[in-house]
């Protein structure tokens, strides 16, 4: 009896342990939010497509281009972003982070005009701020460092303006909310790209024979933050469209600059490289065509916006997380044939919505080559599961 009460009482013990250490470990967001992100921008495009053409929409959030815009930048560019920048947390708040992003979800596409549309977003959105921030802002003693924060917080705002039009009547609200999201995902793009591609391209130029001098460069970096929050203020602003249009084409004419410091051409053999240097030149150039859009009249600035929300941002997403999920599983993203091909099919779809921009086969068929790079995207994700 007494051993079997010894046995039953060394069980109880390691069990105990074990959920300790459950509760205590840390993960990466990737883990879960990458294929996440990954599987919903394959589905969610397409099918707010077809809501918009056919007029037959699958769920209610898929009926408007309102809706499309919404889930394409703060259902689908937020979740990735929350899978990049949360390097390690616990099992629970991962898992509840997640959570309420699969309620917002659901709750935007069954009921996109309600409060608890607003609410569910809202949570998602000052969760992902809450584990963010002070795991981004630890040992961040630079401005330029700093600046993450009030980016962030400034996409939760943006975020609440969006939901705030239809429950107060001020349905333009929902206008200036995507285009000032747009703006704020555009200035952590040419901040998170330009982290991550700096110092990539110094190692590859380095193992090449070469050397990098220009990285970071921090003055450049610096400008753009303060440019583009000028431009974002200036757009939200009556009358200075022209002053906003103005400050994005010296925004391009910055981002140029840094991209051709890099010197990525030097990295030699390197495609996954190329491809976020190709990411960061759809940035540029989106960044050019709506401060064009703005200062002339000659295109239009929803059709500018797709040079970013599609080329950029496709571009650099895909680019990113399969980077991210390769180094961590030891393996070398130069190998990956799948990067390039990723970025090419993006490079289509984002082409033809420039070119074509009102005619909706051609919207359709881009719809479609979006879902397969993120059809892609997803089959990498796994076929090489985390560590």
């Amino acid at each position: 009896m007494r051993g079997e009460l010894t046995s039953v009482a060394i069980g109880a013990t390691q069990l105990g342990a074990a959920s300790r250490r459950s509760a205590a470990a840390r993960h990466a967001a990737e883990k879960v939010f990458f294929p996440a992100a990954a599987l919903y921008a394959g589905i969610t495009v397409p099918a707010s497509v077809h809501g918009m053409l056919s007029g037959n929409p699958l769920l209610p959030g898929y009926a408007t281009v309102l809706g499309h815009a919404h889930e394409l930048l703060f259902g689908f560019a937020l979740a990735v972003a929350a899978g990049f920048v949360i390097n390690r947390t616990t099992t629970a708040r991962l898992a509840g982070l997640f959570g309420l992003w699969l309620l917002a979800r659901v709750i935007f596409l069954t009921m996109p005009d309600s409060m608890a549309a607003l609410t569910a977003n809202a949570a998602f959105a000052a969760a992902l701020a809450w584990l963010a921030v002070p795991q981004f802002m630890k040992g961040a003693k630079k401005w330029r460092n700093q600046a993450f924060a009030p980016l962030l917080l400034g996409l939760c705002a943006v975020l609440a303006m969006f939901h705030a039009g239809p429950l107060t009547g001020a349905s333009w609200l929902r206008y200036l909310a995507l285009q000032e999201a747009v703006l704020l995902f555009a200035l952590l793009m040419l901040f998170m790209g330009g982290r991550i591609i700096a110092p990539a391209a110094a190692g590859a130029i380095q193992r090449a024979g070469g050397h990098l001098e220009a990285r970071v460069q921090p003055r450049i970096e610096g400008a753009l933050l303060i440019v583009v929050a000028l431009a974002a203020g200036a757009a939200a602003t009556p009358g200075a469209r022209a002053a906003a249009g103005a400050l994005a084409l010296v925004a391009a004419g910055l981002g140029l600059v840094r991209l051709l410091r890099w010197r990525l051409w030097a990295a030699a053999r390197r495609p996954d490289l190329w491809c976020l240097g190709l990411g960061y030149a759809w940035l540029v150039a989106g960044l050019a065509l709506l401060g064009t859009a703005w200062t002339t009249g000659v295109l239009g600035a929803n059709t500018a916006t797709h040079a970013i929300t599609v080329g950029a941002l496709g571009t650099l997403t895909t680019g990113v997380m399969a980077r991210v999920r390769l180094n961590r599983a030891k393996l070398d993203p130069a190998r990956s044939p799948t990067i390039p091909l990723m970025a090419g099919v993006i490079a289509a779809a984002a082409l033809i919505r420039l070119l074509v921009p009102g005619d909706a086969t051609a919207l359709a068929a881009a719809s479609g080559l979006w879902a397969l790079a993120y059809a892609l995207m997803l089959a990498l994700l796994v076929r090489i599961p985390p560590r």
